[in-house]
């Protein structure tokens, strides 16, 4: 059985990153199902409009979606996640079973990354997100 709190701590120390979700979807309703981070900025349980998250990208273009500056992004200056919380980085993957997308994991931080992403770093997410599903 996975224990879901360490193996977000695991994944997101991986990715240096310093918050790690798993989300639920449903239309635009988004439910954080578990959550862990070193900041106190979202909590199992919390809920949100999708168009408020950086998901909002991952779920419209149904694929991995990163981001390793995001004050850098014209666009992205305004969206209501960054204008709230000031991430500057995020990773994120939709969770999908039988073509249907539940979801997404996905890791954020504070600060912005000095690389981007690898195409290794994004596979890797993509496999943990693979993983979560097999355990659920």
């Amino acid at each position: 059985m996975l224990d879901i709190q360490l193996w977000l701590k695991d994944a997101m120390e991986d990715l240096g990153m310093q918050l790690a979700i798993v989300s639920q979807v449903e239309g635009n309703h988004y439910r954080v199902v578990a959550a862990y981070s070193s900041l106190d900025l979202v909590r199992q349980g919390d809920e949100f409009e999708v168009d408020s998250t950086y998901c909002r990208e991952v779920l419209r273009q149904a694929q991995t979606v990163a981001y390793e500056r995001v004050g850098a992004i014209t666009e992205m200056c305004l969206h209501p996640c960054y204008q709230a919380l000031h991430l500057e980085s995020y990773i994120g993957t939709p969770l999908e079973k039988e073509g249907k997308i539940l979801g997404t994991l996905n890791f954020s931080s504070l600060t912005a990354r000095a690389a981007a992403f690898t195409e290794k770093e994004k596979t890797h997410v993509e496999s943990l997100a693979k993983e979560y599903l097999a355990s659920v």
